[in-house]
């Protein structure tokens, strides 16, 4: 039997199985996200990666509302509105209405629809196989079984997560995939601490590197941490570039070292807090940069594997896309697809990269309360 097959199958008797799932259409996807940007100066950033925006002044917002100005219907891009202006018809951020019967049966529901999810996982790289993981996103979920309302979370990163070329509120800020992935598990406290431009190392300055300017890109209140970063290190072009060694305990030096510091510094200071790095998707960039301390250049996904490994070594978590084909956009469908240059994501990226962050992160504490 194939593996379509399957999974039709499993869908349609898990969805009959359990009828207050909840996986009715969206209607309004954001139209109670509350997301608190921190206060961002003019800044014009002379370095020669390519990621290198000029920002304009935004300040706090904290209890807004955001309307989002889709701009999805253009050429090639278009999404049916019915699928990207739809709400879950539930709040799946407030579970408490449901008794622990409900909940369990919620939680068996995810991880049942997380299986099916893996095995599209193995197929060709391309936009329907995107499209297919994001249908089982969306089923995860619409069987969300935990409260995130009592949750501060801090999203940190480059123009991605800032939503560099993204939709517009009604507020002048950009809507980035932490927009979308609020609009789902309504968190009581959003932060994003996006900046274009930002990098693990320190060659775009020092505003610019999450590591020397740890304490101002991080949130003390936040109980979970998200962090997506790691494509303008491999991007940037500058002299004396280094890549390090992700072996050397002791050595502060090149990408791996920026990287090991700031893994280090999140677990001494946020070590009882909860930590993912997301794996960036892939792209069809590369980097016309060199480090001088190899001999063979590292791809993109070395530079991830470098996350990968460290994030093993001091207990975070991973929320892998490149490894699974997930937002695949190498190939120019999907690129013009999702993507508005190339790299950034338009709105049809961001939904559904807020959305598979989102079921990731559902599914975790879902999980977890039952162990």
């Amino acid at each position: 039997m194939k593996k379509k097959s399957m999974i039709a199958i499993l869908m349609a008797v898990t969805i009959m199985a359990l009828s207050f799932s909840g996986c009715g259409e969206r209607t309004d996807l954001a139209d109670q996200s509350v997301i608190e940007r921190e206060d961002k100066t003019d800044l014009a950033v002379n370095t020669t990666e390519p990621e290198t925006v000029q920002m304009q002044t935004e300040s706090t917002e904290e209890t807004s509302e955001i309307q989002i100005e889709t701009e999805i219907a253009e050429e090639g891009s278009e999404q049916d509105t019915t699928q990207t202006q739809q709400a879950v018809q539930e709040d799946t951020g407030l579970v408490t209405q449901y008794s622990e019967g409900e909940l369990n049966a919620r939680r068996e529901q995810q991880k049942n629809f997380a299986e099916a999810r893996e095995t599209l996982y193995s197929l060709p790289n391309s936009k329907e196989k995107t499209e297919e993981i994001n249908q089982m996103d969306r089923q995860i979920l619409a069987n969300n079984a935990y409260n995130f309302l009592g949750k501060n979370i801090v999203f940190i990163g480059d123009s991605i997560t800032e939503g560099i070329t993204s939709a517009i509120d009604q507020n002048g800020n950009p809507v980035s995939y932490v927009t979308y992935a609020n609009s789902y598990l309504r968190f009581n406290r959003v932060l994003n601490h996006g900046l274009g431009g930002r990098m693990f190392s320190d060659y775009g300055g020092e505003e610019l590197s999450l590591t020397a300017n740890f304490g101002n890109v991080t949130n003390i209140d936040s109980d979970i941490i998200v962090v997506f970063a790691g494509i303008n290190d491999y991007l940037c072009v500058a002299e004396g570039k280094r890549f390090g060694d992700v072996y050397d305990k002791m050595s502060t030096a090149g990408y791996c070292g920026s990287v090991r510091m700031f893994m280090k510094q999140l677990q001494q200071y946020y070590g009882d807090r909860d930590i993912f790095f997301v794996m960036m998707y892939n792209t069809s960039k590369k980097s016309q940069g060199t480090c001088t301390d190899v001999e063979e250049q590292p791809t993109f996904n070395d530079y991830l594997e470098v996350q990968r490994i460290l994030a093993k070594e001091y207990g975070f978590h991973v929320i892998e896309l490149y490894n699974i084909g997930f937002m695949d956009c190498s190939d120019k469908e999907s690129s013009d697809y999702y993507l508005r240059d190339g790299l950034h994501p338009k709105d049809n990226g961001n939904i559904v990269l807020g959305e598979h962050i989102a079921a990731e992160l559902s599914l975790y504490f879902g999980q977890k309360q039952t162990n």
